[in-house]
């Protein structure tokens, strides 16, 4: 056995494989070797589309394209004169039998063709023979499901981009390398719908963004998928999205989502299903839903401004007896406690009815003063202020007087307004008139004088 013959032999059969099964001459197997002795390489039979749909009809799946069955071969030095190449089947859909079954035809080819160049037959035979006889597709492991699915995947790429479409937006043809079909079906070209979507986040519009098709829009079905949006929108347009899109879920349902309320975190929290206004945030901060504090179980929710409090219930009750917000304060706060705080604001008010009616704030440090007798003239103890009591002005201090005798003045000649009685029990009222009869003397005789 000469082996430089073999070797010239073994080159022989590479060169007419790589002029058969070369890029670009013929799509439907890949051939690739080494020349480096041992001479190994492989070569990959794809799957004509239609034996793959045959294949996959009784499969639950949409995928259409099955992977190329693979051969590797290595040639051993005295090939092909004595010795039978070394080679191996691998193949995600098929199983361990088919694949035996496969490696049997190819080693029976070598039996009849002993002597000579066998790879372009095994070849052959693995185009036709062999995948004529496949009944079925074995999908086992999910490694492999995921290899078919990508594969596939590229396949339909690969035949979208060959093809040209009219983009129902700017109405123009693009090839299928400037289109993109949404998970609707339709198509458009990457550049108008990269522009409308734009525009949408950039109004707030994040609800919308869906196939801008007439149809899909008036059903609000084919919403924009999160791949579709990271082929055709910036990271700061996905980062501006997915912002908008959670603030307007949470604030959308707060019976089910919260902010944190934890300082530097405010992520949005989906509240607890089994346990009724408990929200844990991923940053480990478990609060209520109702008044964003701290967890406190099932107790009600602490009063803080009870004053608002107040206000916002009596709305809540003049809008209905069984309106929706008074419930929901009702379960906050509890019926009890908001009955206590609805008292105690109906009996402040009252106070302070009663003391705007019966006080004079002075008009320089605010201090409210009651006037249970005497004149209009008064003298603030706090800040030593002269002011009337009737108008709150700021009087003369040398001269408090004037402000009551002067035509100009509101007040002219109503120094003693007002102090005929005190509504007090007969002792009190009797005290209170000597003390303004003796006001009136004292300021009669001064305008005699």
């Amino acid at each position: 056995m000469n082996e430089d013959e073999c070797s010239d032999l073994q080159q022989c059969e590479m060169d007419a494989l790589a002029a058969i099964y070369g890029e670009y001459v013929d799509d439907t197997a890949r051939f690739e070797y080494s020349a480096a002795q041992p001479v190994h390489g492989s070569v990959e039979v794809e799957v004509d589309s239609g034996v793959a749909q045959q294949l996959l009809e009784n499969v639950d799946t949409d995928i259409r394209h099955l992977p190329p069955i693979k051969m590797t071969f290595t040639l051993p030095p005295a090939y092909p004169l004595s010795d039978a190449p070394q080679i191996d089947v691998s193949c995600c859909w098929l199983d361990d039998q088919a694949i035996e079954a496969a490696k049997r035809q190819l080693a029976a080819i070598w039996e009849l063709q002993q002597g000579m160049g066998v790879l372009h037959s095994y070849i052959d035979a693995l185009k036709y023979d062999i995948l004529a006889s496949v009944q079925k597709v074995t999908i086992g492991s999910t490694s492999d499901r995921e290899t078919i699915v990508a594969y596939d995947r590229e396949q339909k790429r690969k035949e979208f981009e060959a093809q040209s479409y009219t983009c129902a937006i700017c109405i123009e043809e693009q090839s299928g390398k400037h289109c993109l079909r949404l998970s609707c079906g339709h198509v458009f070209c990457r550049s108008c719908l990269s522009s409308y979507l734009g525009i949408l986040i950039e109004e707030g519009s994040v609800n919308q963004l869906q196939c801008p098709d007439v149809q899909c829009r008036k059903s609000s079905a084919a919403q924009i998928t999160d791949a579709e949006m990271d082929e055709l929108l910036s990271p700061e347009q996905i980062s501006r999205y997915r912002r908008l899109y959670e603030q307007r879920k949470i604030d959308g349902d707060r019976t089910r989502y919260a902010w944190c309320p934890r300082a530097g975190c405010g992520r949005g929290v989906e509240c607890d299903a089994q346990l009724d206004r408990l929200c844990q945030c991923t940053c480990g901060y478990a609060f209520c839903r109702l008044c964003l504090r701290t967890w406190h179980g099932p107790n009600f929710c602490e009063v803080k401004s009870v004053q608002k409090i107040v206000e916002l219930y009596i709305q809540a009750v003049r809008e209905d007896d069984n309106s929706a917000r008074r419930q929901k304060m009702e379960k906050q706060y509890g019926v009890g406690v908001l009955q206590k705080l609805l008292r105690e604001h109906e009996q402040e008010n009252a106070s302070i009815d009663y003391i705007r009616g019966s006080t004079q704030q002075c008009p320089k440090c605010r201090f409210g003063i009651e006037k249970a007798y005497g004149c209009n003239h008064m003298h603030c103890s706090q800040c030593d202020t002269h002011f009337c009591y009737l108008c709150g002005e700021l009087l003369n201090k040398d001269n408090p007087m004037w402000h009551f005798n002067t035509a100009r003045s509101g007040c002219n000649r109503r120094l003693f307004e007002g102090i005929e009685g005190t509504g007090g029990n007969p002792e009190e009222q009797i005290e209170a008139d000597n003390f303004n009869l003796m006001i009136r003397l004292a300021f009669d005789s001064d305008d005699d004088d």
